[in-house]
């Protein structure tokens, strides 16, 4: 008779194939019979990890060292969030089981050549044409015009008076009706530190892939650049 789950346990799902995200609060998420489960009271639900890209563990949820474990094999990510999502605290990364990915993305990046190169495709794959410039503070001016250039359209459209981002930390109240309430969407977001948090979520969904965004610098929880 043949022992454990016939490679069930090692099996993966196609990232492509994988549903979004899972929302999950006020209840344990642990592991029954080797299946993640999540309990909430009286209620107990069986949950597809294989076939989950990320779970949101809201306020009140809790998560078992088995969970982890089973999570971090199939690389199903597992993200605590503040209530109805406003919040991401963490996301931590849960490495892969191969390194093929990340050997071919250092190779890259020792190559000046070749690493200016990746910048432009992902800047083409971003923008929807292939620019001629090859200096990166060039495609990121060029990137950082186009978000302004899609504000101002998206103003038009719903009929918004937008003169520009303006903001004055001495007296919020000093600006126009949309400035203050994208800084109210923004403190929503996290506040100051919304960027990092932001980072933090992309860098553990790279990590769950194969790449590694920090291996350029001296730690590894070193933001991508």
């Amino acid at each position: 008779m043949l022992k454990g789950r016939l490679g069930l346990d090692t099996s993966r799902v196609p990232h492509a194939d994988c549903h979004g995200l899972v929302w999950l609060e006020r209840g344990e998420l642990g592991v029954i019979d080797g299946c993640l489960h999540f309990t909430s009271g009286q209620y107990v639900d069986q949950i597809p990890h294989q076939s989950v890209s990320m779970m949101l563990l809201g306020p009140g949820g809790s998560v078992t060292h088995d969970a982890l474990r089973l999570l971090a094999r199939h690389g199903t990510l597992l993200a605590a969030v503040g209530a109805s999502g406003v919040r991401s605290y963490t996301a931590p990364p849960l490495m892969p089981d191969r390194s093929d990915v990340a050997r071919r993305q250092a190779e890259l990046w020792g190559s000046a050549r070749r690493r200016v190169a990746v910048a432009r495709h992902m800047y083409a794959l971003r923008l929807g044409e292939v620019l001629p410039h090859r200096d990166l503070d060039t495609l990121r001016g060029i990137e950082g015009a186009r978000v302004t250039a899609i504000y101002r359209l998206r103003a038009q459209q719903f009929g918004i008076d937008w003169q520009g981002r303006r903001y004055d930390r001495a007296n919020p109240d000093a600006a126009d009706m949309a400035n203050r309430h994208q800084s109210c969407g923004d403190g929503c977001a996290g506040g100051g530190d919304r960027r990092s948090r932001a980072c933090g979520c992309a860098s553990a969904r790279l990590y769950s892939r194969g790449f590694r965004p920090g291996f350029r610098a001296r730690y590894c929880r070193s933001f991508p650049r």
